[in-house]
């Protein structure tokens, strides 16, 4: 059965077009959850730089890389150099270590976790003369390198 459609109907239906489909979408601009995300990732760079900045003129930095420094020929000039830098950054945290003296200054660096005969071999190597069983020097420097990571 075929229907035969008047011509006011097919008149109407020869005036239709096709779906017309939109545009594809374009990487370009960037919606906003796209800035959104390029800003976090921005400021976590920069973050990460200014960090970095800050640290390296932190007072342990410092240290650390004058410690690097010194120079371990002599053990009883390296002690005592070693003892005057690690005073210098405790008196930094507490303005009273810059008053301790021998068995004081030995007992306030054995108290922020060195070890007693290395302790008591720095606060006394200025005043004492070389004692062949004082501490190596590559040993006081690694407890001195780790006690400035823990209080510097």
């Amino acid at each position: 059965m075929t229907e035969t459609l008047s011509p006011e109907i097919q008149a109407q239906l020869d005036q239709l077009r096709d779906i017309r489909l939109p545009d594809p979408i374009g990487w370009w601009p960037l919606a906003p959850g796209w800035w959104i995300a390029l800003a976090l990732v921005c400021m976590v760079i920069v973050g990460v730089f200014v960090w970095s900045a800050l640290r390296r003129r932190t007072a342990r930095y410092r240290a650390l890389r004058e410690l690097e420094a010194i120079a371990a020929d002599d053990p009883v000039a390296f002690a005592t150099t070693l003892s005057v830098l690690l005073r210098r950054l405790a008196i930094l945290r507490d303005a009273k270590a810059g008053q301790l003296k021998g068995d004081g200054w030995a007992q306030f660096l054995a108290d922020k976790g060195m070890t007693d005969a290395m302790a008591k071999h720095l606060a006394n190597a200025p005043y004492a003369p070389a004692n062949p069983e004082a501490p190596a020097p590559d040993a006081l420097r690694d407890a001195a390198r780790s006690w400035i990571r823990r209080h510097g």
